[in-house]
């Protein structure tokens, strides 16, 4: 390793490989989201659409008793439709938090928007100006606003959705603002507080799927030239939709550690965010106090074979994801064209079930009655209406072998098996189920099974689980593997191309903490979904991301702090290379960027097959193999 390698990774001691992914902070009394009672304290999320708190499932949250004349009478439920309608109802939804439990702020996201209201496909400054001065935000400083790029994105096959981002308001750029959290009883009186800097949240920019103010013009076809004036509805007797949204999104604390009890009340209270750069606005939050003495007994207690029994107890904070699989044919491994099949367990950290041992809530549990002990499902209401990065697309996937996992370009079918074979996973409850007769109600199974296909390559497989979960505040997500052999007993192992996230990402932001809540043992699993433009492709995203984080301040060009072989960065694409170094040949190749994904001209092509074979782009430090 050169001298130069070591000085630019200095800053996150990357020869010190004594310290593995999430010891630092973790553990028993340490501050795991998903321990449960076993963690030092829980992570609260806060959200709020147009002054109106509202539930993770886009439910807006009642005052209740309180007098708050500030507060709104009544609000935009984003379950409602979309695009969302100008409606407003009383709201009913409750957010209660357990009293006396330690609790720390993990995500403050408050948002404004409004649909059809600019409708000018060639007026950028119209969302802008509504933005700056008309919003729940125009009291910020937009001093050095400025319109940024047009990222286009292909839906659905033929539909696409262009978002203009406006960039480099002071507010935006700020660095020493604050956020003070206030608890008040139902009286108004302060009984807890505590002040955290805006610095003390690891994600915030939009690459991340945070802090945006964006005009998105969505369902159009794709322009016939660049900088077509002319937006066509993608389908015929299908509207445009237009937005114009702002926000304010802080996740993922880096200092847990400033925690704060929340007071030992019964009843009615408010959680009051004050953000320093709106300091006459400040947020609130409805609550309702619940002592954990009177928290209903709707977990189940586990059996010796691990599953749910049908004995009620109460529910803990955190999330478990467990599998039980079935014994194999021959006893030892599964053969190819065998079906592998398994239960799925979900308990929280406490080791209680959340459903029975043969079924799990149904959607309307989750959405509308708030009896799924907190599980939560695909909701496509709070991805279009909310842009909710986190959407809840829980469900599983099947793949594998791992040694032949690798980034999928440009093509529906990855050359390893997976189960769904598209990008989404195997939902519990489809995104579509909601909108069928009975969908809502339909509880989804405990047991699954999936057929192998006859010629199935010997190694490790995995099953990978992907869970949500809402529970008094805590809103958590994770993903977690669970392996079976194919063809043979020896396990193999995923291919080792890239890594050391646990260099950075540790203690309170381990990998297995932020987001979907995977290990960085397991981070090669990212690219089995992440392989197309509507989910994000992982070669873009990943990129995009810490390039445009404030927090990642290593030499933005040495490939060898991600990357563990040469041959892992040896192949540029558009979609690859924008991630870091946007419009570098303008519109030079943009029609590519409207081909479909399997076209083998397209976003997704080999560059290095036109162009980049010869020598590698000087300023990239490269693994030397």
């Amino acid at each position: 390793m050169s001298l130069l390698v070591l000085a630019h990774a200095a800053g996150c001691n990357l020869l010190d490989t004594s310290d593995a992914e999430g010891t630092r902070g973790r553990g028993a009394r340490a501050f795991d989201p998903y321990a449960s009672s076993a963690s030092g304290a829980i992570s609260l999320t806060l959200l709020s659409f147009k002054g109106c708190a509202i539930l993770p499932n886009g439910s807006p949250v009642t005052k209740g008793n309180l007098a708050l004349p500030e507060y709104p009478a009544t609000c935009h439920d984003l379950t409602a439709g979309y695009p969302l309608s100008p409606d407003r109802a009383e709201p009913t939804a409750r957010m209660t938090v357990t009293a006396g439990e330690l609790y720390f702020l993990r995500e403050f996201s408050v948002m404004d928007a409004v649909s059809g209201e600019h409708t000018d496909y060639t007026d950028r400054r119209k969302a802008a100006a509504w933005a700056s001065r008309v919003s729940d935000f125009k009291d910020l400083d937009w001093s050095g606003l400025t319109i940024g790029q047009d990222d286009w994105r292909q839906m659905d096959l033929g539909a696409f959705r262009r978002e203009t981002f406006y960039e480099n308001a002071a507010w935006m750029l700020s660095t020493d603002d604050t956020l003070t959290l206030d608890v008040l009883d139902a009286d108004g009186n302060v009984r807890v507080s505590q002040t955290y800097l805006r610095t003390d949240f690891l994600s915030e920019s939009s690459s991340a799927g945070r802090t945006r103010v964006s005009f998105t013009v969505g369902s159009i076809a794709r322009p016939t030239f660049p900088g077509d004036p002319v937006a066509v509805p993608a389908y015929e007797g299908e509207d445009i939709n237009y937005t114009s949204a702002v926000k304010v999104s802080f996740a993922n604390s880096t200092n847990p550690f400033k925690s704060f009890a929340m007071p030992a009340l019964n009843g009615e209270g408010v959680i009051r965010v004050t953000w320093s750069l709106l300091p006459k606005k400040p947020f609130l939050f409805p609550v309702t106090f619940v002592p954990k003495r009177e928290l209903p007994s709707t977990c189940f207690e586990l059996g010796a074979d691990g599953l749910p029994t049908d004995v009620p107890t109460t529910c803990g904070f955190g999330l478990t994801q467990k599998l039980q699989l079935a014994r194999p044919q021959n006893g030892n491994y599964h053969q190819p064209g065998e079906s592998v099949d398994f239960v799925v367990s979900l308990q929280d950290g406490d080791g209680h079930a959340l459903h029975p041992r043969d079924s799990m809530p149904s959607y309307a549990d989750y959405m509308y009655s708030g009896t799924s002990n907190g599980l939560a499902y695909f909701n496509s209401y709070m991805l279009v209406n909310w842009r909710d990065s986190s959407t809840s697309e829980s469900g599983f996937k099947v793949v594998g072998p791992l040694q032949d996992l690798k980034v999928v370009n440009g093509a529906h079918t990855p050359p390893y098996f997976a189960y769904p074979e598209a990008s989404e996973p195997a939902y519990y409850v489809h995104p579509a189920a909601p909108f069928r007769p009975g969908g809502a109600d339909h509880r989804p199974p405990t047991r699954y099974s999936v057929k192998l296909p006859e010629n199935a390559k010997p190694g490790t497989y995995a099953i990978l689980l992907k869970g949500h979960r809402d529970f008094m505040g805590e809103r958590l997500s994770r993903m977690d593997p669970f392996f079976f052999q194919v063809g043979q007993t020896q396990p193999t192992t995923y291919p080792g191309r890239i890594g050391n996230c646990q260099v950075c990402h540790n203690g309170a932001n381990s990998l297995s903490n932020v987001h979907h809540g995977v290990s960085v043992d397991h981070v090669e699993t990212c690219k089995t979904c992440h392989h197309d433009e509507s989910v994000g492709h992982v070669s873009d995203f990943m990129h995009k991301i810490h390039m445009n984080s404030r927090k990642y301040a290593q030499n933005k060009g040495d490939c060898t702090l991600c990357h563990l072989t040469r041959e892992s960065t040896l192949r540029p694409s558009l979609i690859a290379c924008a991630g870091c170094h946007p419009g570098t040949h303008g519109d030079e190749y943009k029609d590519l960027e409207f081909e479909p994904l399997s076209s083998p001209t397209s976003i997704y092509g080999n560059c290095a097959n036109a162009c980049h074979v010869t020598t590698p782009p000087a300023e990239h430090v490269l693994p030397a193999r």
